[in-house]
């Protein structure tokens, strides 16, 4: 046990310094690899001097049993999670929103970009689908999300007509507040965002009053799929807690 957590405090370790060489410090939120780093490091050093092994029975059991509930809680959650990264609709939707993203002042950032080409690829296989772009402008970002998505899915060969621009939401549940206000009644609405997001913005949807809403799961980017999905583990917990 001491080898298995010293060998998985490296790897949190390295892992938190390739996040940093391949994107920069865009979130505070790696420093969690930091932290499981020095935790597990800490956890086999306890081992090494027979911590655990010295503690009554009736504790150790109890720790075990706490911890394989927390693990079985965890792994439940990641499956919802991925369920929804590999769910596609059967039928056209006749509207189709995609999120927007971080967006630089050379254009999309990887995330948006990956949710874009989705889109392009949706639109092209459905032509009668209309596509909302959503997302306002942030203080570091050159233009509104919406705006930086059309010219990309304009460039891609999408015609105008077909693009419709949310521009005032600053997060999920604005972009599904206010693209909703564009969408007619009674009509199926498709959700773009990268896969490990569909199954948070499926239920936000669904809270907002959607009926008939479906994801559409977008490729991730796969050096930031641990930390993506790490994240959104809390943020399906807090989001199901508050919204019932």
């Amino acid at each position: 046990m001491p080898v298995i957590c010293t060998i998985a405090g490296v790897l949190c370790f390295i892992y938190f310094i390739l996040l940093l060489i391949y994107s920069g410090f865009t979130t505070v939120f790696y420093l969690i690899w930091l932290l499981m780093s020095v935790g597990f490091l800490l956890i086999g050093w306890l081992f090494r001097i027979r911590f655990f092994q010295n503690l009554p029975f009736t504790v150790r059991m109890g720790m075990i049993l706490f911890l394989t509930v927390c693990l079985a809680f965890f792994l439940s959650v990641e499956g919802m999670i991925l369920k929804g990264a590999l769910t596609m609709p059967k039928e056209p939707q006749d509207y189709v929103i995609v999120l927007g993203a971080h967006v630089r002042s050379t254009g999309p950032s990887r995330a948006l970009a990956l949710r874009l080409d989705k889109a392009y690829e949706y639109a092209s296989e459905h032509p009668d689908t209309i596509i909302i772009v959503s997302g306002g402008q942030g203080s570091n970002e050159p233009c509104t999300e919406s705006s930086a998505m059309k010219q990309y899915l304009v460039e891609k060969g999408i015609p105008e007509e077909r693009i419709v621009e949310e521009e005032k939401s600053t997060n999920t549940r604005e972009n599904l507040i206010f693209s909703k206000e564009l969408i007619p009644e009674n009509v199926s609405v498709g959700i773009i965002s990268n896969g490990f997001h569909i199954c948070r913005a499926l239920h936000l949807a669904e809270s907002l009053g959607y009926q008939n809403v479906n994801g559409i799961p977008a490729k991730s980017d796969l050096a930031t799929q641990p930390t993506n999905l790490l994240r959104e583990f809390f943020a399906v917990v807090k989001d199901f807690w508050i919204i019932r």
